[in-house]
């Protein structure tokens, strides 16, 4: 997901800042494949998806569709599938 930074940030607990202005890309793929958020990432469970696992979902780990104004357009066709 490209991105462009809308304030100077501070990585916490590094001396990195990300300037103003600078494009930054976030791997939606990075996120779905770590551990830390989906324990058994390679693993095929739909049940990580259910409705009473969906609460344990933290928010902006799972963007299969991306997130803000650029979403993907077929959103709602992937998901009447």
């Amino acid at each position: 997901l490209p991105r462009v930074c809308t304030k100077d940030y501070t990585i916490p607990d590094t001396k990195v800042t990300i300037k103003k202005g600078t494009a930054v890309l976030i791997s939606t793929w990075g996120l779905h494949k770590d551990p830390e958020y989906f324990p058994n990432p390679e693993k095929f469970d739909p049940t990580r998806f259910s409705q009473e696992n969906k609460k344990n979902i933290r928010d902006y780990t799972y963007m299969p569709f991306g997130e803000g104004p650029r979403m993907c357009l077929g959103l709602r066709f992937g998901m009447m599938q």
